[in-house]
């Protein structure tokens, strides 16, 4: 939910396709792999091509991620960076620390 919310539109069924390309893509950064393509992102998720091409165009126009070269796409940092202070991402910081405490308390226990 809490990734959705920086969308506009109202369910995630909307967005689904868009957040998992973004996530390819961000991770493939993260990885150091190269700036990736329509034809890598639709044979790695399953998707065909034109929903690929797509979810590209509404996360371009959104500022989420950008064109790299002739063919390729990477992640837009400034987008991140921008967002790493909003409400949401509290939220996710949040979730992430108590779920790590739950966590750390089982293992201690075991």
């Amino acid at each position: 939910m809490a990734m959705r919310s920086g969308y506009a539109r109202k369910h995630i069924g909307a967005v689904f396709e868009e957040i998992l390309v973004a996530m390819m893509i961000r991770v493939s950064d993260d990885q150091g792999a190269p700036p990736r393509t329509i034809a890598d992102i639709s044979k790695y998720l399953g998707l065909p091509r034109s929903n690929v091409r797509r979810c590209l165009d509404a996360l371009i126009s959104e500022g989420v991620i950008r064109k790299a070269g002739d063919t390729g796409f990477t992640g837009q940092q400034d987008y991140l960076a921008a967002r790493v202070d909003a409400e949401y991402f509290a939220k996710i910081r949040q979730a992430i620390i108590t779920a790590a405490d739950e966590l750390r308390q089982i293992d201690a226990v075991a």
